[in-house]
């Protein structure tokens, strides 16, 4: 899988996320934005169902006391939850090309790495893991994984620009 994606359009190549003079472009296109919807799609039923995959999104703030654990996890919890729901609804109402200011990109962020951090969790990755074999049971996961990181890399690109 290709680490680096970009379009082609009347001006030439374009980065899938690009500074521009009022903000940020989004420039996915119509495979990518699918894969996008449908990874939201699925964390959002994670999220719904508590899935043990989306642990990662709600870390552990006292490791060695549960209970004080619990009780950080009663206060900020619905907090939590509502700032992921609130960041996949801003990518959904702004995939189709749009311009973004610097927060919904920062939700563009918080969204793409939600659902990267949920799969990661189900695939269990790590960093030696090799190339997509075609024949995997987890192929098609390991593919959308790839793609969500090199999205993730180029919004990261376009905030440091």
């Amino acid at each position: 899988m290709p680490r680096f994606f970009g379009r082609f359009g009347p001006a030439g190549w374009r980065p899938l996320v690009e500074p521009v003079a009022d903000g940020y472009r989004i420039n996915l296109g119509r495979i990518e934005q699918r894969v996008v919807m449908e990874s939201l799609d699925e964390l959002r039923v994670m999220l719904a169902n508590q899935d043990p995959d989306t642990k990662r999104l709600f870390p552990t703030a006292y490791v060695s006391e549960p209970e004080l654990d619990a009780e950080y996890h009663r206060m900020v919890g619905d907090d939590l939850l509502r700032g992921q729901l609130e960041a996949l609804d801003t990518v959904e109402r702004t995939i189709d090309g749009q311009v973004v200011d610097r927060d919904e990109l920062q939700a563009w962020m918080r969204a793409i790495n939600g659902v990267r951090l949920a799969l990661g969790t189900r695939l269990d990755v790590s960093e030696d893991m090799g190339p997509v074999d075609p024949d995997d049971p987890d192929a098609h996961d390991r593919l959308v994984y790839e793609v969500l990181t090199v999205i993730l890399g180029s919004i990261i690109a376009a905030m440091s620009a």
